[in-house]
Order: C-alpha cells, then structure tokens, then sequence
C-alpha cells in the first residue's frame, strides 16, 4: 500500500487532488473570500486595541520532481501570516496558514484552506505568564524524535518545519535563572477529552534537566518522563517517555550527541527507540501512517547529519534517516543558500535504500525525489 508522504503531510493532513471547486458558483466563491476578509480585519483590529502591532510571515514554493517507473512534478506553495502584538506584559498572536498543491487550481479550494494555526491571548511577564487559545507547544529537549512532544508530529525530513498549533491553556512560571514551572490543560473539541499535565525543569551539575507528566481520563493514559541537556567536550541530550493506558504499555527513549569540529564542520547523532514500533518488518500497519496515527513503524532509528557552517549564507548538508529495524534509509543531501537577508534557496534531494519490505520503500510511490525551493521573508 502505497502513501505519498511529503515534508508537508508529516504536519498536517490535506488531500492533493483534484479539486471540485471549481465548479461552484461565483457567488459561493465570493462568499468564503468575505468570511475569509471578516475573518481576518476582526484579528487584526483585535491586535491593534491591544497594542502595538509587528506584522512576520513569508512565501515559498516547493516542487518536487519525483522517478520510480516514471517522473512526476508534485509540491506546493504555502503562505505564512503573523500577526503579534509587542507588549510585554500582555498581548496576542495570530498565524494564517495557506498551503496549496500544484495540482489544484480552483480559487475556491485556496480560500477553503486557509487555517489558523496560531490564535492566542497572553498575560503576565516572560517570568509569569498564561497563554490561552491555539498557540505552539513544543516539550522535550531532543532535535527529530521527541518523545514527550505528543502535540507535534514528528518530522524526520526536516526538522524544523513549521507546525500548528494546540488548543491550549498553558501558565508558565520561573523561580529564577535555573528553575520553571510549566502547567498545561490540552483540549481536542471535548472537554471530556482534556488532557493535563505539568513540567518542573532545573539545572544540576551544568545540566538542564527536565521531569514532565501528563493524564488523559477518557483514554485512561498517562504519560511520565524526563529530560536532560548538558555540554561536556561534546553536546548531548537525552529524553525519555513511560505510557501507560487501557490497551498497552510502552517506553520511548531518545539520546543523542553533536559536535563543531575545525573548519566548522558539525556533526550530529541521534538514536530513537519507540517500543510501540514494530520489530518485524512483517508486522508494519502502513494505514497508521496514511490516517496520521503514526509517524514511525519500526522500534528503533538513528538520525545522522553533517554540515558546514563556515560560511554563514551558504550551508552545505547531508542528512540520513536509518530504520535500525529494517535495515532501509533515506538519504537526504542539500544546500542552503541565502541570496539576500529575506530570500534563501534549497536544492536537495531525498533518495530511498532498502529491501521491497522496509519501510521508507513503502509510504512513497517514488523511490528519489529532487528539489529546488525558494522562500521570501517579510
């Protein structure tokens, strides 16, 4: 069974075919386009009696040109608007997210997907403060496989892709340069389905350490772990996650190094293992990964990357994802080059190698895939 897994579908679920829009009505078109204007003017105004505004955001394109038996062009472009007040003391941030498939060309579908991926109030100081609505959480200290983020899905192709955000209430709370306190109430449209939880974080020895647990009724799970992030020679972190629930129990552990040697080049591993994976290639459930359930298969990976960063607006890389398990991997080579202060390009590449029954051979139709992208920040 065959998935079409993109950079983009690891975030967020979308379908990229052929759209039926385009044969609705001007009038129904317009219709969305004066929600969508509504929409929009009522956040702003909304920023603006609250304080000052700063506007952020960018553009990019991504096509893809992917061969097995064949080649195909697939990719999107997406569009990226933030609105966020300066104050300090309190305030408020709105993200609009727009991601449209090269393959669809209805006006309607476009103002159809737009999601608002941040929408939060804050109060109190940097020190002190309760953020509620849809805001960013990100809990863990790990660079790929975080297994106490359970609010972000994992993204191995890249890292740093912008995620949506979680209907949240979150009160923060530092008892000083070492030590914090994170509290956390997560809703998913039912409040009986309300999942709580809380972090105290503290540094040991020049360590940061971290200790997280987190309670979801409804679903009789719960959720206990522990962090650590330190520097001795080498840069190091570890991350580690116990579930228990109605069902199955199970660990997730992550640890990993990184180091910048002469020339500036840097280096990074890191190992992953999810102990709800799979052992046996056999075993692997590909509909996990096609309804979003899951990220991963297997139990164990390992997460390699090399880089130079001598030269601060070009930064060549190569990157490989190793299911340990199967014995498949995904090697991922590229460059970065920014051209101006708010325009990068990257051309990169993402080849798959493995046996017919491994994973990453599986959850794409295409076994490589070449890419130039562009993004312009404003």
């Amino acid at each position: 069974m065959y998935c079409v897994i993109t950079t983009q579908d690891i975030n967020r679920k979308h379908t990229c075919c052929q759209c039926t829009n385009s044969q609705k009505s001007i009038i129904y078109q317009l219709d969305y386009v004066l929600k969508l204007v509504i929409l929009v003017a009522s956040m702003i105004l909304l920023l603006f009696v609250l304080s000052g505004l700063s506007t952020s955001g960018y553009v990019e394109t991504r096509p893809y040109l992917t061969w097995n038996d064949s080649t195909n062009i697939i990719g999107y472009n997406r569009g990226w608007l933030e609105f966020k007040t300066e104050s300090s003391d309190y305030g408020a941030q709105v993200a609009l997210d727009l991601i449209v498939p090269y393959d669809t060309t209805a006006i309607a579908y476009a103002v159809d997907n737009i999601n608002i991926s941040r929408l939060a109030l804050w109060i109190g100081e940097e020190q002190a403060r309760i953020t509620i609505g849809k805001q960013s959480l990100y809990w863990g200290v790990a660079r790929v496989f975080r297994p106490l983020d359970i609010f972000n899905a994992v993204n191995y192709l890249e890292p740093g892709y912008e995620r949506a955000g979680s209907n949240a209430l979150l009160g923060y709370y530092s008892f000083g340069r070492l030590h914090s306190f994170r509290g956390i109430a997560v809703t998913s449209g039912n409040i009986d389905n309300t999942l709580v939880g809380a972090r105290l974080g503290t540094n040991l020895f020049a360590n940061d350490l971290g200790f997280t647990v987190m309670h979801q009724a409804n679903e009789k799970r719960t959720i206990i772990g522990g962090e650590i992030a330190g520097e001795m020679f080498l840069g190091y972190w570890g991350e580690a996650s116990f579930t228990w629930n109605d069902t199955v129990d199970y660990s997730k552990v992550t640890f990993g190094i990184d180091y910048t040697f002469p020339l500036a080049i840097y280096a990074m591993a890191e190992y992953f293992f999810d102990g709800s994976g799979e052992d046996d290639p056999n075993l692997y459930d590909y509909s996990g990964i096609a309804s979003g359930e899951r990220q991963t298969l297997a139990q164990q990976y390992l997460y390699l990357s090399i880089g130079l960063l001598r030269n601060p607006f070009l930064h060549p890389s190569v990157s490989s994802v190793i299911n340990l398990t199967d014995g498949g991997l995904v090697i991922i080579p590229q460059v970065n080059y920014a051209i101006f202060d708010n325009v990068e390009i990257a051309l990169g590449s993402n080849h798959t190698i493995g046996k017919d029954e491994s994973e990453f051979r599986n959850i794409t139709p295409y076994q490589g895939a070449v890419y130039v992208w562009a993004k312009v920040y404003f």
